[in-house]
């Protein structure tokens, strides 16, 4: 069965779990950025939650240029080496390679060549994960967040090219709506990881939000593809009990149809 789980705070494991989630996502760069003693509380915290993490996003902090013969490649692996490090430690299976401003390409730069800096980094960052027992999952980002790796399309191009067991797919409905993107890129598969959010803004998905089309849209291209991974909600809370609820009542409804 498809897992359900939600981008947030370790704070509010036990409450996500309490409602039903299977699994916690949490941040990767921010993670890195916690000093040992920090990382050990959160750890703990997650622990005695009983909520697993299996899945992290924010890759890279915006200062790793991807797209640039600047990059410091040492500094770049020393970071990975880290990062992979705690999400293993934490239990995480796959991590979301989204990123947008590390993988941002110059205006003056050809789209070839971007795209072979960004295999270049997967083709790093891959085995390196693999060493870790992680998966790394492309992630598209609307244009108005990143200027390359728009839709799932591109990403498969992407994770083709660099030609890794361990890197795949991630679809986004919320970026997929902004850029009015279909859902054939979800059904020629393979998807590693998903993320889902109401389309106009942002916000956790509910009956009656007005996207109820698109989810249905995403969970049929889900069942096309057999896909048994995770579907993360990545977006905003007012009421994060509440909200949480009725999000849980209409995914679960969703993945059990």
């Amino acid at each position: 069965m498809i897992k359900l789980g939600v981008c947030s705070s370790v704070d509010n494991a036990a409450l996500l779990k309490e409602i039903g989630f299977d699994y916690l996502e949490l941040g990767m760069s921010s993670t890195s950025a916690l000093s040992e003693e920090e990382f050990e509380v959160l750890r703990r915290k997650a622990e005695r939650a009983g909520l697993p993490v299996l899945a992290m996003n924010g890759m890279l902090p915006s200062d790793f240029h991807l797209c640039s013969d600047q990059l410091d490649t040492q500094g770049l692996t020393a970071y990975l080496h880290k990062a992979f490090s705690r999400a293993q430690a934490l239990g995480v299976k796959t991590v979301v390679f989204g990123s947008g401003g590390a993988r941002r390409y110059p205006l003056d730069m050809e789209y070839a060549l971007a795209m072979d800096y960004l295999v270049a980094y997967l083709r790093l960052a891959g085995p390196l994960a693999d060493n870790y027992g992680l998966s790394i999952a492309v992630e598209p980002l609307r244009e108005q967040e990143c200027n390359i790796i728009n839709s799932v399309m591109e990403a498969r191009q992407l994770a083709k090219m660099a030609n890794q067991a361990n890197v795949g797919v991630l679809a986004d409905l919320f970026h997929m709506a902004a850029g009015k993107e279909g859902f054939m890129g979800m059904r020629l598969g393979p998807l590693l990881h998903c993320h889902i959010a109401e389309a106009a803004k942002r916000a956790y998905p509910k009956a009656g939000d007005g996207s109820q089309g698109l989810y249905d849209s995403f969970f049929e291209a889900l069942r096309h593809v057999g896909y048994q991974g995770g579907v993360s909600i990545e977006g905003s809370a007012q009421n994060l009990e509440q909200d949480a609820r009725q999000a849980f009542a209409l995914l679960d409804g969703l993945r059990r149809a």
